[in-house]
């Protein structure tokens, strides 16, 4: 016996099938939100590597500015300007050459001397500076009352040497 059998109700009776894997265009899709999520990664990665780089030599131009304007506090010369020197740096693994200069200019008010000191880290291979930081203080001028104290010195040993004579 033959049975003759509509297309559309072989359909509707068949158990639809299971699928075994995932369509191409799924596979495409995630395929495309790894790479961009792995982009967004790398540059996040590289941004903060270059903002450690640049906070570590950043805090070693804070020590060597500290350093250079505290010797030239302890002077009991008057300071003088100086262009951009290289100086040497306290960390020894660094391959950042650094640089230092001195500008001194007189105070708001007399007798007084605004002394900034500047330390920069360059990149050796391009020149740019990567970290700058500079210090300003004020000091009394050592040279203000030299002359004075002088003339008063001079006076007292007069005095003294009068008054053994007598």
């Amino acid at each position: 016996m033959i049975r003759s059998a509509d297309p559309s109700s072989i359909m509707l009776n068949r158990p639809t099938q299971k699928r075994n894997g995932f369509s191409l265009l799924e596979i495409l899709l995630s395929i495309a939100i790894l790479g961009g999520s792995l982009a967004v990664l790398s540059q996040l990665a590289l941004t903060g590597t270059d903002a450690a780089r640049e906070a570590r030599e950043l805090s070693v131009a804070r020590i060597l500015c500290q350093t250079k304007l505290s010797e030239i506090l302890l002077q009991d010369i008057s300071p003088q300007s100086l262009p951009m020197s290289p100086v040497e740096s306290a960390d020894t693994g660094s391959m950042i050459p650094f640089q230092y200069s001195v500008e001194v200019q007189p105070g708001s008010l007399d007798g007084l001397l605004s002394v900034r000191v500047t330390v920069e880290a360059t990149d050796p291979d391009s020149g740019v500076a990567i970290a700058t930081y500079a210090l300003t203080r004020w000091m009394i001028d050592p040279a203000l009352g030299l002359a004075e104290a002088e003339a008063e010195e001079e006076a007292a040993e007069e005095a003294e040497a009068a008054e053994a004579a007598e």
